[in-house]
């Protein structure tokens, strides 16, 4: 078996009714398949990619409808808006309530305060009908401090994130998008550290998110987000996993329009519905996500913290060595993000290594031989002592 045969049958194996019964970590395309491309076959063509939540606003409740059914065909759920929802609530509630490839209501992308206090009279409105699914918001980001301020009507990042937790969504889901052409935004890693202590503060998961489609200026010219590459991808993906993410989003699936001044090509699927170059490159990290976030999903991270030289902006340096470690010592350019979490019973270490273009050496001596690795199969081997880590990739060990 060649490795796309591989892959696809991976991927394929994901969508059964353990999907369906949300005891795995959600992989989303929002953006999935659009209303006015409904069919089974591009349902398919998603699941196949390795996604089993599509997100995408959809004109009428039948057309949603619709969807739920092409999407549960192949172990897929959709989350969604209609117009219905909120005009008719007593209507579009019940039935979708009773679809198995409904995942949840969409509310509404990065608003405001009052806009979030608008989309909770909208919640408690549909709660009436149907209390069994999501309700999703997806917040801003934490960019720029002033800008997010003048945006979010609050004092600050922080009082933002409290305003739409107290609501009723089960989640908080924000999307930040750190690979530019530049490099890696200065404020990605303070804006995961603030939705950390929210998401511990409320008890609700956060939701992350990893950028999967090229976009820039209108004019074409100037690009501001790169073509994705598996290193991108497993930093943005790993990097959310290690501060606890609950699900993994990408933006997007399907290649939008113009859209608020932006000029998108090469998601993984185009405008017209064909696979992108991209597609296969998303599919072989699904492939890879799938099994690793067995590992995530559920599980309690007690602490995250950073290694190197210089550390970002609002975190903190590993100062105390995780149980049965005596010594993490780190080699690269731009260091190392450590997280430790608990799972049935167990005490794991997560090292990622957070450049975009360099490979980072590790070296770790144990206390004792309690210590293994995990791979990203999931298989255990023995520890070694020193480790080559590529660009944006995780190490795993379970400790105890």
């Amino acid at each position: 078996m060649n490795l796309k045969s591989f892959i696809l049958s991976v991927a394929l194996a994901g969508c059964s009714h353990v999907i369906m019964a949300q005891d795995r970590m959600p992989i989303i395309a929002y953006m999935g398949v659009p209303d006015w491309k409904t069919s089974d076959e591009n349902f398919k063509t998603l699941s196949e990619c390795g996604f089993t939540v599509s997100l995408y606003p959809y004109a009428s409740l039948n057309l949603l409808l619709k969807a739920c059914r092409s999407a549960e065909k192949y172990g897929v759920r959709v989350i969604g808006r209609c117009p219905e929802m909120f005009d008719a609530p007593a209507k579009a509630a019940p039935v979708l309530k009773a679809e198995k490839g409904f995942y949840g209501y969409f509310l509404q992308d990065e608003p405001n305060v009052p806009q979030i206090h608008e989309r909770q009279k909208e919640i408690e409105a549909l709660k009436r009908y149907d209390s069994t699914h999501c309700f999703y918001i997806n917040l801003l980001p934490c960019i720029n401090p002033d800008w997010v301020i003048s945006s979010t009507k609050v004092k600050n990042y922080p009082e933002y994130l409290r305003v739409a937790s107290a609501t009723d969504i089960q989640q908080i889901s924000f999307d930040f998008y750190p690979v530019t052409i530049n490099g890696i935004r200065a404020t990605w890693y303070n804006n995961l550290e603030m939705i950390r202590r929210e998401s511990l503060a409320s008890g609700k998961p956060f939701w992350g998110f990893t950028l999967s489609v090229p976009h820039g200026l209108p004019d074409a010219k100037t690009e501001i987000y790169p073509m994705p590459t598996l290193a991108s991808l497993r930093l943005q993906i790993y990097s959310n996993l290690a501060y606890g993410a609950q699900a993994i989003q990408y933006f997007t699936y399907w290649t939008p329009g113009k859209n608020e001044g932006y000029t998108y090509h090469d998601a993984p699927v185009s405008r017209e519905g064909v696979k992108t170059k991209t597609y296969d490159l998303v599919q072989q990290m699904n492939v890879e996500l799938k099994s690793v976030a067995t590992l995530f999903y559920k599980a309690k991270v007690t602490h995250v913290n950073h290694m190197g030289k210089k550390l970002p902006e609002g975190t903190k340096h590993l100062d105390v060595m995780p149980v049965n470690i005596r010594r993490i010592i780190t080699k690269g350019s731009k260091g190392a993000l450590v997280s430790q979490f608990e799972k049935d019973g167990h005490k794991y270490l997560a090292i990622v290594n957070k450049s975009l273009t360099s490979t980072l050496g590790i070296e770790i001596d144990t206390l004792n031989n309690q210590p293994v690795q995990i791979t990203k199969t999931l298989a255990t081997v023995p520890m070694q002592k020193k480790y080559a880590l590529t660009a944006g990739d995780i190490l795993i060990f379970r400790l105890k």
